[in-house]
């Protein structure tokens, strides 16, 4: 009786099991079957993108990088081995091996085999996720090889079976097969029906023979762990796999009985693998720097434009024949790479003498923000995509920043005038911590001098007094507004205002950052790319940069004009940048120990930053000179060689006033004044006092508006508002 009893407890537990586990598989397939309703809203949004990158992916050619003046300059997506077959050269055996095999139902099915991914899903419910999907039709794999996404996400599955509905409504069978038999992996680097058969019989696909082409379908599921030329014996492997193909190929009456003997037969006997020299091409190849930023750029570009995968981007550059209009200058590109190849600028570090000085440069047309030239690292470029100290390097800039972290901010504030005196000598800060700040000079104290003298020697003292005025935070909402975005909470502290930096700056964002300078004010995010297009010339994206203005034209003509003393005083730090008859404005840049040297400027024409160091903090002993000054010199002399003078003009319509200024003093300047200067001032700051300071004549106006009227009468643009306001300040 126990035994019956025990049978019948045993048989009740086993329907009970039973009946949780279909209650478990419905609640799934209700789930997934909400999971692709989801889906096929969510898809159904981006088919019609989906079927447009497909059909430029097909095609499976590397786009070409043209420079400004149209050169072909880079070949993206040749770095592997393919060469492209017709679906019409391909035999009818190569085809019908890989149908049997892979999709026995692909000229029934519309993307998806049905019947075999109801088998999967039963599978992957059964156990409860452990499995892959599998079950891929020929075009869910062809999906696949084009998307690159490999993951067993329940998701990425779903969003596959849309898209392979989708391109079978824009593709034919034979564009689908083709396309697949073309980007399928089939070696080490070999992509392709036409490079394996030459890869394993040293033919053309359109040879093969019945087994040979059982052969290249059957080891499709993992083609390396069939290779004849392996260290291992994989002959028995091979005979199996290629005879399970031949099998198929008989049961779906693809070939007739007697074929497959025969074919069988030779298989027993061994199949006649010839290794084809293929040309390797394992390695990517070495572009510019500059074209290196351009990949980096556009693959985040289309990622976003077409609301897919970086990966998936990637491949679709690689694959679809785009042309890719750089904005590369190649003359100019030309230049910096010569320059940074002499041996002269790789110095041996005292710490490692395996390791060498590095530097990045970066040259901005900042009237459109296209990046015409970049180099990311000294000597000659041996690395693919490497790092790229141009882009991605962040240093402390020191007084680099100087420009942009306290002129361009204090003067919009009206906090300061060019004219301004602040005395420099040594003076201790509170910057609201604990310890005291106490900065010091790079070079002499000068007492009591103007702001424009200030910038001149690059004095530190009044900067950071300045700053202590502006306050760090406001100061870091501008440089945020010309576009750099690396700077934290931490940086809020008077050494913002001597480019001591919590993250650092990289020599790109900097250059932007003066490039709104010479820009008239605006900020133009900087772009290394113009357009692109597929293969039929329909455009693909189109570089359309943000622009904002960060200063007014006036603050930013003030700055233009500070920012030549350097190059033109007497004191100035970067007098080794004249350019004859072409108005250049620069600011050198040296962090504590001299881990960074900068050289940042501009002309007319051009913005160019450059950065020298070591990757690893270490101090740079070039004799007692800045190597970054002595590239930037060389690089932007020689490529404004040929140019047409130019000069900084006043902004066309600028409320600018202009005054003469006693140096000593910052104020109006009298006749008997040993040292003056005629200084720009935005509206209404101009010094309201005279200098008393030395004897002489008071002149008969104080200030004077600056005309930038074409009209050689300035009577039209009298104003006699101001004419009054003059008298009255008399």
């Amino acid at each position: 009786m126990n035994r019956i009893k025990n049978k019948s407890s045993k048989k009740n537990d086993n329907n009970s099991k039973h009946k949780i586990n279909l209650k478990t598989v419905k609640i799934i397939f209700i789930l997934l079957f909400i999971l692709i309703i989801f889906l096929a809203i969510k898809t159904g949004i981006s088919i019609s993108r989906w079927q447009n990158l497909a059909q430029d992916m097909i095609s499976n050619s590397p786009s070409k990088v043209l420079d400004t003046s149209g050169n072909v300059i880079a070949e993206l997506g040749n770095n592997k081995n393919t060469k492209n077959i017709s679906i019409s050269e391909v035999p009818d055996n190569l085809k019908n091996a890989y149908i049997s095999i892979e999709d026995q139902r692909f000229y029934k099915h519309s993307g998806v085999d049905f019947p075999r991914t109801a088998k999967a899903i039963f599978s992957y419910v059964k156990n409860l996720g452990s499995s892959s999907f599998g079950g891929s039709s020929i075009t869910q794999q062809l999906v696949k090889n084009l998307t690159g996404d490999n993951s067993s996400k329940v998701t990425r599955k779903i969003t596959e079976w849309f898209r392979a509905f989708a391109i079978e409504g824009v593709l034919s069978k034979d564009e689908i097969l083709e396309a697949y038999l073309n980007v399928i992996y089939v070696g080490p680097n070999i992509y392709g029906v036409e490079l394996g058969s030459k890869y394993y019989f040293n033919k053309s696909a359109k040879d093969l023979s019945l087994e040979e082409c059982a052969f290249l379908a059957g080891i499709n599921n993992s083609p390396n762990s069939y290779s004849p030329f392996s260290d291992d014996d994989n002959s028995e492997k091979i005979k199996v796999r290629t005879k399970a193909v031949l099998d198929k190929m008989l049961e779906l009456k693809y070939i007739s009985e007697t074929e497959h003997n025969e074919a069988i037969s030779k298989v027993d006997s061994g199949l006649n693998f010839k290794n084809g020299k293929i040309e390797n091409k394992n390695n990517e190849a070495i572009y510019s720097y500059h074209t290196d930023a351009l990949i980096t750029e556009i693959t985040k570009e289309i990622a976003k434009a077409k609301k897919i995968s970086e990966d998936f981007a990637t491949n679709y550059i690689n694959m679809a024949g785009l042309t890719i209009y750089s904005a590369q200058d190649s003359n100019i590109q030309n230049e910096i790479e010569k320059e940074f190849e002499k041996p002269r600028y790789s110095l041996k570090s005292q710490k490692d003498p395996s390791v060498t000085s590095q530097a990045a440069m970066v040259i901005i047309d900042h009237k459109t923000g296209q990046v015409v030239g970049c180099v990311g690292g000294i000597g000659k470029k041996e690395t693919s995509r490497g790092f790229n100290r141009a882009t991605q390097a962040l240093r402390q800039t020191g007084s680099a920043g100087k420009p942009i972290a306290v002129l361009a901010p204090a003067l919009e504030e009206k906090i300061i005038t060019p004219a301004s005196i602040y005395v420099d000598e040594p003076t201790t800060f509170d910057d609201g911590t604990e310890e005291k700040y106490s900065p010091t000079d790079y070079n002499d104290y000068r007492g009591a001098i103007t702001v424009r003298q200030a910038v001149e020697s690059s004095q530190n003292i009044p900067f950071v007094k300045i700053m202590e005025q502006l306050t760090p935070k406001t100061s870091i909402k501008y440089m945020k507004k010309m576009g750099i975005s690396t700077l934290t909470k931490t940086d809020e502290n008077l050494n913002l205002a001597l480019g001591g930096l919590d993250k650092g700056i990289s020599p790109l964002e900097l250059a932007s950052a003066y490039a709104t300078i010479a820009n008239d004010g605006v900020y133009i995010e900087p772009t290394f790319y113009i357009k692109v297009e597929n293969s039929l010339g329909k455009k693909v994206i189109e570089s359309k940069p943000k622009k904002k203005k960060a200063i007014s034209k006036e603050v930013a003509y003030i700055i233009q004009s500070l920012l030549t003393e350097p190059v033109n005083g007497s004191k100035g730090t970067a007098k080794y940048c004249k350019i004859s008859r072409i108005d250049v404005a620069a600011k050198t840049g040296t962090t504590n120990d001299e881990y960074d040297r900068w050289l940042c400027g501009f002309t007319p024409y051009y913005t160019a930053v450059t950065w020298f160091g070591f990757d690893l903090n270490e101090t740079i002993n070039f004799n007692r000179k800045n190597p970054s000054g002595q590239i930037w010199a060389n690089v932007m002399k020689s490529i404004h060689s040929k140019l047409d003078k130019a000069t900084f003009q006043v902004p066309e319509g600028s409320s600018l006033e202009t005054a003469e200024i006693c140096l000593a003093n910052g104020l109006i300047a009298n006749s008997g004044c040993p040292n003056t200067h005629t200084e720009f001032f935005l509206k209404g700051t101009v010094p309201t006092n005279y200098c008393i300071e030395h004897t002489g004549k008071l002149p008969e106006q104080n200030n004077t508006s600056v005309n930038t009227s074409d009209e050689e009468d300035s009577s039209s643009s009298t104003n006699i508002f101001d004419e009054l306001d003059n008298i009255f300040e008399q």
